[in-house]
């Protein structure tokens, strides 16, 4: 399968089956909970906004304002929860971009993340543990938050925002959020030697026998210039 992907996105004329797979499934089926929860609700609401608008305002029938109002929503949710630049950049491979730029959006969102107080901890894995960050990397962050509806809720809106600021900046991210640091441990597959973005409890090495920060993992990437 993943010879397939490989495939595909290394192809020109093919390439594009990547930006359709990512628009239907949009993370869903791998993400967490919380991530689940939120884009299914998303797009179940404005789908049967959009069908009232449809049906009751423009008299379209019942089949196409459900076909429409889905169509509309599911690319809303798409738009809007998730990073397009890792389709662009990481996946297929159309652009490259300099992995101090990487570096530089990670130490933005460090600093926005001092002062929340739904979070136990942050940690970006992926190439940059391997030490093998180049022009099609993406950089992968995970939120490890406190429990509550008020923290998931704070927590939801933060990545979203920083999914759409790293889009601006032309940054490739996959922000997730784990609701306990055994999830996390899980969907990075175990993965050892992470850079440490906020850890206001020392709870990283708790979880990790090997840890860098974030200025070790840049220059552990040959990314300082």
């Amino acid at each position: 399968m993943e010879k397939i992907k490989d495939k595909i996105n290394n192809t020109l004329y093919l390439s594009w089956i990547s930006i359709f797979t990512n628009w239907a499934y949009q993370g869903i089926p791998t993400g967490g909970r919380l991530e689940k929860i939120y884009k299914i609700s998303f797009t179940i609401f404005f789908w049967i906004l959009f069908f009232g608008l449809l049906h009751l305002i423009y008299n379209f029938s019942i089949m196409r304002s459900l076909i429409y109002g889905f169509l509309i929503a599911h690319t809303m949710n798409w738009l809007l929860n998730c990073n397009l630049y890792v389709i662009f950049i990481h996946r297929i491979k159309w652009f490259k971009v300099p992995p101090i730029k990487l570096f530089n959006q990670l130490y933005a969102i460090q600093d926005r993340l001092q002062n929340k107080d739904w979070i136990l901890y942050s940690t970006s894995s992926g190439g940059i543990s391997r030490g093998t960050m180049n022009g099609n990397s993406d950089i992968d962050v995970t939120l490890i938050i406190k429990p509550g509806i008020k923290n998931a809720i704070l927590a939801t809106i933060f990545t979203v925002k920083e999914k759409k600021i790293a889009d601006f900046n032309g940054i490739p991210m996959d922000m997730m959020l784990s609701e306990s640091p055994e999830d996390s441990l899980r969907r990075s597959d175990y993965q050892e030697n992470p850079a440490v973005m906020i850890d206001k409890y020392n709870m990283v090495d708790s979880y990790y026998k090997e840890k860098m920060s974030l200025y070790e993992a840049q220059v552990f990437n040959n990314a300082t210039k």
